[in-house]
């Protein structure tokens, strides 16, 4: 069962993960001091292409799956946010529509700074742009990773460098490590990874045999990220 959260809880949670553990004490008061906590049901659309900016969205706890839709394709799974996630912001200073979709994968909790107090805290002090600046920089990051990792010509080893950055620990594994779970399907799985749905099958279930996966309906929880990451360089 999800278990709900506490305003006070949500922003001791954030805080500590993140994009908010690289801004000033300051800045950090000001952002979760103007955050509304909102409880989202598995399957709730946070925001959709085209929608207008809402503000930014800081993942407490829970999981959002990111979609695509370029070049008016429809709209494919791309990514899965972990806690401590930022999002929005994009929309929210350019003052453009949506470009992707963000959709609850499961009951989540969500910290939602709204478009009128991002302005506000640009007008009290504009140097607070360069604080914001740094999630869109952190995405910018995660994309060319995720973009290096396609260029992976083993389809194991690409498999497994996709998996390992859906679970939010491709590069490294936190303090503290806890079985991550994935809230994706076989076939979402081979699109991300350019594969059949047959291949993907197979590599999943050689992952699970060797002990570094656990496989159910619709998720897939990491068992071993270490392990897997060693795998890369072999």
């Amino acid at each position: 069962m999800h278990a709900v959260l506490t305003i006070d809880e949500a922003r001791d949670l954030v805080r500590h993960r993140g994009w908010l553990c690289q801004v000033p004490q300051r800045f950090q008061l000001a952002v979760l001091n103007r955050c509304l906590l909102e409880h989202l049901q598995a399957g709730t659309a946070i925001f959709t292409v085209g929608d207008p900016p809402k503000g930014m969205f800081g993942l407490v706890a829970g999981s959002v799956g990111v979609s695509l839709a370029l070049e008016k394709r429809a709209p494919y799974l791309a990514h899965f946010a972990r806690p401590g996630t930022w999002f929005g912001e994009e929309a929210a200073f350019t003052g453009r529509a949506q470009q992707v979709c963000v959709t609850a994968t499961r009951d989540t909790d969500l910290l939602h700074l709204p478009l009128p107090a991002i302005q506000e805290i640009v007008e009290e002090d504009p140097s607070a742009r360069r604080f914001f600046a740094l999630v869109t920089i952190g995405h910018l990051n995660l994309a060319i990773g995720a973009s290096d990792d396609l260029m992976i010509r083993d389809h194991v080893k690409r498999f497994i460098a996709i998996l390992l950055r859906l679970g939010g620990c491709r590069l490294a594994t936190r303090p503290n490590f806890v079985p991550v779970n994935i809230d994706i399907n076989q076939e979402d799985l081979a699109a991300m990874t350019n594969l059949a749905r047959t291949t993907a099958g197979v590599i999943l279930r050689k992952l699970e045999a060797a002990g570094h996966l656990d496989l159910s309906y619709r998720r897939i929880r990491v068992l071993a990220p270490d392990t897997l990451r060693n795998l890369l360089s072999d």
